[in-house]
């Protein structure tokens, strides 16, 4: 059976969906929120970390952040929506725009995700 080169194009270029839970791993909780995120993004630049997170009250949403391991800080870049019934891709939000933040204390959700990743 052959695939159109079109329908392969379009798997290669599309988000990966944030519904694929075999792709994320917890690594923090607060409350009753389990936040998750994706060993497969982490990119590694010195200091630097690119990751994407999300967590269990809004799964439909994904964040890339960037962390600054020495700085201590914490940037959202983008933020993915899904379909939280299908996993669909709708639309991506650059958030590039805003300061980073200070991690915050030890057992927040940004200095548990710095530690998992730096």
């Amino acid at each position: 059976m052959r695939i159109p080169i079109l329908l392969i194009a379009a798997a290669l270029t599309a988000p990966a969906l944030a519904q694929n839970e075999s792709d994320w791993v917890s690594y923090f909780t607060f409350q009753d929120v389990k936040f998750f995120y994706a060993p497969s993004t982490v990119q590694k630049d010195g200091a630097v970390r690119i990751v994407k997170w999300h967590d269990s009250r809004n799964p439909q949403v994904v964040f890339k952040v960037r962390i600054d391991c020495t700085a201590r800080t914490i940037q959202s870049l983008e933020a993915d929506e899904y379909d939280l019934l299908t996993g669909d891709y709708y639309e991506t939000a650059d958030l590039s725009g805003q300061p980073p933040d200070p991690l915050g204390a030890s057992d927040s959700m940004g200095s548990a995700l710095a530690k998992t990743v730096c």
